[in-house]
Parts: structure tokens; sequence; C-alpha cells
């Protein structure tokens, strides 16, 4: 009940259990924290918590939940505008603070206990663009999209788990939108309705999509979300309805624009046409050959 009244988060009892480290053995660990890409970081690199690493915080870190950061009753007040008795904010949330408590792990340690962590790259095996025929400046356009998001080197494994999970919704979205998307010759973009881009398993939260538009607008990728009925295109927790609202897409000038967005989703149409369920494997493998055919 604390956490539905000071949170809006309605879980029961059994799932309010503090974080108990990431060292614990999976036989004594409960099934939806196997998952917790810090812990998974935490144990590829054989450390008891992340206080012990030397990149100690990192940003998965600091995002891994919205109560992470919160330093105090004056802070949690604060930050989420909502009053807080001090009995309820040690009994509720002081547990789910994390940061916290291992900053007080890590001021007992000194320097020749950190340790160096491993690194990864997010460095799918893509197709060689030399095996496109013709390669026009719409196609390379393309071929940049499909290889430059999500992509880095030199990360920690929790960054790479991020990632890997960003990248194939960053590659869904223009995936729905492209494919299924009506075409608006006029203003020059593409638009779905809600409902046939949510049933690409698509994030349905609007604070969660905003930030893959924004990851996408960096490439130069436009994606708008456009309320319909503005009664009944979200909810008051701020899930998207099924109804009520399109998304529209269409791409900057240094994707040479119009005519790259009209090639990708004839790119798109032909990839589902040839190849069916397998299509979007190839798609996030940047195969470009089916522009061949």
């Amino acid at each position: 009940m604390g956490w539905k009244k000071y949170l809006n988060i309605n879980l029961g009892p059994e799932k309010l259990r503090a974080c108990d480290g990431c060292s614990l053995h999976d036989s004594q660990r409960k099934t939806y924290y196997l998952n917790c890409k810090v812990r998974k970081c935490a144990m590829i690199n054989d450390i008891s918590n992340c206080a012990y690493c030397i990149d100690f915080p990192c940003k998965e870190l600091l995002e891994v939940h919205s109560l992470q950061n919160i330093k105090s009753r004056e802070d949690f007040i604060r930050i989420k505008g909502r009053q807080i008795s001090e009995k309820d904010y040690q009994k509720i949330i002081e547990p789910y603070t994390g940061l916290n408590h291992l900053q007080e792990i890590r001021k007992d340690l000194t320097e020749k206990d950190y340790k160096n962590t491993r690194k990864f790259s997010i460095s799918p095996k893509f197709t060689p663009i030399e095996k496109i025929e013709e390669k026009s400046n719409n196609i390379k356009a393309i071929y940049s999209i499909l290889t430059n998001l999500a992509v880095a080197d030199n990360v920690s494994y929790a960054a790479y788990l991020t990632l890997i999970n960003k990248r194939k919704k960053l590659l869904l979205i223009i995936w729905a939108i492209a494919g299924d998307g009506i075409i608006n010759h006029k203003d020059e973009y593409l638009e779905l309705d809600a409902k046939s881009f949510l049933a690409n398993k698509i994030p349905s939260t609007y604070s969660v999509l905003k930030d893959y538009f924004l990851d996408l607008k960096i490439h130069d990728i436009n994606c708008d979300l456009i309320p319909l009925d503005e009664k009944k295109w979200i909810t008051p927790g701020g899930g998207l309805r099924k109804e009520g609202w399109v998304v529209r897409l269409s791409f900057g000038a240094s994707l040479s624009g119009w005519k790259t967005l009209l090639q990708f989703k004839d790119y798109i149409s032909r990839l589902k046409t040839n190849y069916g369920k397998t299509a979007f494997r190839l798609f996030s493998r940047a195969d470009l050959h089916v522009l061949n055919q």
C-alpha cells in the first residue's frame, strides 16, 4: 500500500524486497532479480557489488530505478512532490535508495580495493554495403542509419545490455512506421496509427518512447507522437492507449530527406515480401541486397 500511496506503483508485498546484493546465488534470489543488468555486470566482473568498481557510479547504476538516487526524506519530498513521515520513509523508501548503501560501503574502501572491469562493444555483423550494385546517396544513408543506431565501443557490461535492448527498440520503431506508415506526399512524412504502432512490441509508456525519439533525433531521424484526442490518448499513469494518437516519421537533410525515406519504405516492403518472418533479422544486419532484386 505504501508504494501505491507514495509512488503510484501497485505491487504486491511479495515483490517489495530491497536488493540483497549482486553476488547472491541464483537459487537464493527472486526470479525477477535475475535479469538485472547491474547484477549481471557485477557478476561477469566477479565483484561483490558496484562499490568495488573503478567506474562507480556508472550511468546504468544511477538510472536503475527512480529511488536509486534519493538521499533523504527531504530529498524524496522535493523530487516526488509528496509528503511522507520519517517512519514511512524508513520503512517504504529508504531500503531502495541503493546509491546511499553503496556509498557507505565505498567510503571504507581504498583505491587498491577498486577493480577494473571488462569492456564490451556493440558491433553486430553487418552485411557489407559493397554487395549492393548501385550505391546511391539514399542507399548509403539507409546503410548509415542501420549501422550507427546504438553502436558503441569500450562500454561496461551493463551499458552493453542497455544498448542491445535500445538498438532493437530503435530499429523496431522505424521498422514499424516506415513499413506500415501511410505516405503523406505533401508534408513528406509517413504516419502510422497507434494500434498498428504498438502491435510491434514497442514500449507503451510515453516517457520511455520520448527518450527513444530523442535517441533517433541524434541521427536526424524525426519521430513525433501526435495526439488526436486529448482525453483518450494517454492513461493517468503515462501509458499510451491504443487509440487517440498517431506517430509520424521523417528524415532530415543529412539523410537526403524525403527521397531516402521513400527508398527506406520500399526497402522494408521488399524485405517483408521476400523474406517474411526473417525480414527483420536481415534489416537489423543492414542487409540491403534485396535492393538488387
